[in-house]
């Protein structure tokens, strides 16, 4: 199980302020707010454009990830909630138009964008590369997986430099998780559901609370 650390709301919009003094500041804003909208690395550096936006050029509320991108070809729907995730996505796409990168010139649908290009791209404006992986499971068998490296590299550097060493591309998803339960009391079977885990125990081990939080619930207790 990832080391990687939860993150609070104003940690979370720090990373996303810090992005911007950074270069290919969309992308990484993009990659930030989808990995903390519950998706794995490998599953948003094989997104395509057509789940994102629709043909008639909005951007989808809900997502529906297909199983062929999924772990455990498992396929689930996630939620791009806010108008700041709608922003940061919307300037995205507007840098994507701008570079050329996986945009359909004889066509107005998708925004002008390839429907079947990647939603995201490297500052280099190819797709992120995908690596096969292996892990040797409990019973000894070995799994393959995909995995994406440079994608992983990028949002890690994103944290260093907001001085959130402990934070990977997985704390999104746990921070989802932990927010969600702690602060707004959602359940572990909603939370499960959400991150496409198969139960709810898998899910209990990314709710990450420390002493800062537990001293805060006592607080608001009374």
């Amino acid at each position: 199980m990832s080391k990687a650390k939860a993150l609070k709301p104003f940690q979370i919009k720090h990373a996303l302020s810090v992005c911007k003094l950074m270069t290919h500041s969309q992308g990484k804003r993009c990659a930030l707010v989808l990995s903390h909208s519950a998706m794995r690395v490998s599953e948003i550096a094989l997104l395509e454009t057509k789940y994102v936006v629709t043909k008639a050029g909005l951007i989808r509320r809900e997502i529906h990830l297909p199983a062929a991108i999924c772990k455990n070809l498992k396929p689930r729907t996630i939620w791009l909630g806010g108008s700041l995730i709608t922003e940061i996505i919307q300037d995205w796409i507007d840098y994507r138009k701008a570079k050329g990168w996986g945009t359909n010139l004889s066509s107005d649908d998708y925004q002008g964008l390839n429907p079947d290009s990647r939603f995201l791209f490297s500052n280099k404006g190819r797709p992120y590369a995908m690596t096969v992986k292996k892990r040797v499971l409990v019973d000894g068998s070995v799994k393959e997986y995909k995995s994406s490296d440079a994608l992983e590299s990028s949002i890690r550097t994103v944290y260093k430099k907001a001085g959130l060493h402990q934070a990977s591309s997985h704390s999104g998803r746990k921070s989802l998780v932990t927010n969600g339960i702690v602060k707004h009391g959602y359940s572990l079977a909603q939370m499960a559901n959400l991150l496409g885990h198969n139960d709810e125990e898998t899910t209990l081990i990314y709710v990450d609370i420390d002493q800062q939080r537990i001293a805060e619930m006592y607080e608001e207790a009374f």
